[in-house]
């Protein structure tokens, strides 16, 4: 199970999770959680975001030419 979304506020249903955390709710606090968990969850989170940045740059090149 993932923590970074399943105990947070926006999680995915189970069937559907797939790490695309677009709805993942980042306010503090976070749920207890120790160091490694917590960087664990962090990294999951900076890759999703940079897999929908990725997206939208294309998405902007393709509608400037």
């Amino acid at each position: 199970m993932c923590k970074c979304c399943c105990e947070m506020e926006g999680h995915h249903p189970h069937h559907e999770h797939r790490h695309e955390h677009k709805h993942m709710h980042m306010g503090f606090p976070w749920p207890m959680m120790d160091v490694e968990e917590e960087i664990k969850m962090l990294e999951e989170y900076k890759e999703a975001l940079t897999k929908e940045l990725e997206k939208i740059n294309k998405r902007l090149e393709a509608l400037k030419h």
